[in-house]
């Protein structure tokens, strides 16, 4: 699918230049989906030796946003839930955080989020309602 380069950087400015966020790779955006993996930086990791609850939250996040940054639409968050399956500790190596998008209407779009492992074990799932703005220009 042919996406305009203006729609793509702008998927590509979810990836936040800070915190280890700017080590995401984005491996595949279109209208409703995205996918990119990341390493956990030592950054990431909380008092507990685990990733933080609010390091996956913003993984999260900004799949949903790019998800539905590719259907030509500026979004914000609206609603978000989450579920922390399994902890993850530095050694767990790459993640993957994978959106689809499970509902597309006038003014939102519900995605669903899951982070795994290198290894295919599923460690958060997300809901992340996104509220439609405007077109992108």
């Amino acid at each position: 699918m042919f996406m305009r380069d203006e729609v793509w950087e702008g998927i590509k400015r979810h990836i936040h230049p800070m915190g280890g966020f700017e080590h995401a790779v984005l491996i595949d955006a279109r209208p409703g989906y995205a996918k990119f993996s990341i390493v956990i930086p030592k950054e990431a990791i909380n008092i507990y030796g685990i990733a933080h609850g609010g390091f996956l939250f913003t993984l999260c996040d900004m799949a949903a946003g790019m998800a539905t940054y590719a259907y030509e639409t500026e979004n914000t968050t609206q609603q978000a839930s989450i579920s922390f399956l399994k902890g993850l500790p530095l050694e767990t190596g790459k993640l993957y955080v994978e959106c689809r998008c499970a509902h597309k209407g006038r003014s939102t779009v519900v995605n669903r989020v899951e982070i795994t492992t290198e290894s295919g074990a599923l460690a958060v799932v997300g809901t992340f309602t996104m509220f439609l703005l405007k077109p992108v220009e």
